[in-house]
């Protein structure tokens, strides 16, 4: 079990990389400006004045990234360590796993952006604005996983406050709505980030050095 210090630290990276993960598309918000069918040469130049933009977004997510896989790391131990023999720290760690790969995706198309300021033309940047615009389906799937097995877990063992695992399949039926794709994989990830902030309120009240056994943690909790 991490030491006090290394779980505030690793439940923090997760708090941050969501902050990260909502911002930063929230900020470019193509779609606020212009319109799918733009014509090519509107779409161009909007995407030459944002070059700047996608550069510091992709590295900003790129650096989220690393420290959201800090984080998911640390919550499928504490999910080993309180329901033990149970299947939520694989489907939290597959969940985990999908979202990173998406976002990996997401920066490919960023980066991809870019080129359009280079002569890419307009047709790169609609196909750019086409992903973009629908790319909050990818994540829906994996964040819901990763949003139910932990709710599960809190609600079963009351590990961290109940009304957070209650609050999490809210979040979860948001995410898989057909109708709310970009609202819920915001929904999800506001609740991971409420997730991340309770899992360092937790290590802050353990006591310095303290390693608290397994079959101990749910009780005293």
């Amino acid at each position: 079990m991490p030491t006090r210090r290394s779980a505030v630290l690793a439940a923090l990276a997760g708090l941050v990389s969501m902050a990260v993960f909502v911002t930063v598309p929230s900020l470019q918000c193509l779609a606020c400006d212009s319109s799918l069918g733009a014509p090519e040469d509107q779409l161009a130049d909007l995407f030459t004045g944002w070059e700047s933009g996608f550069y510091w977004g992709a590295y900003a997510q790129l650096l989220a990234l690393f420290l959201f896989i800090w984080f998911l790391a640390h919550l499928v131990g504490e999910l080993r360590r309180v329901t033990p023999g149970q299947v939520y720290d694989t489907v939290v760690l597959i969940g985990g796993g999908l979202f990173a790969a998406a976002v990996l995706v997401q920066l490919a198309f960023m980066l991809a952006a870019t080129t359009v300021a280079e002569g890419a033309g307009g047709a790169v940047a609609r196909l750019v604005f086409a992903m973009g615009y629908n790319f909050a389906f990818v994540f829906a799937a994996p964040v819901a996983a990763l949003v139910t097995a932990t709710s599960l877990a809190v609600v079963r063992t009351r590990w961290l406050p109940r009304p957070l695992g209650w609050a999490g399949f809210v979040a979860v039926v948001v995410s898989l709505a057909w109708i709310t794709p970009g609202l819920g994989a915001v929904a999800g990830m506001v609740w991971v980030a409420a997730l991340s902030a309770c899992l360092a309120a937790r290590a802050v009240r353990r006591p310095a050095g303290h390693r608290l056994p397994a079959a101990d943690a749910v009780i005293r909790d």
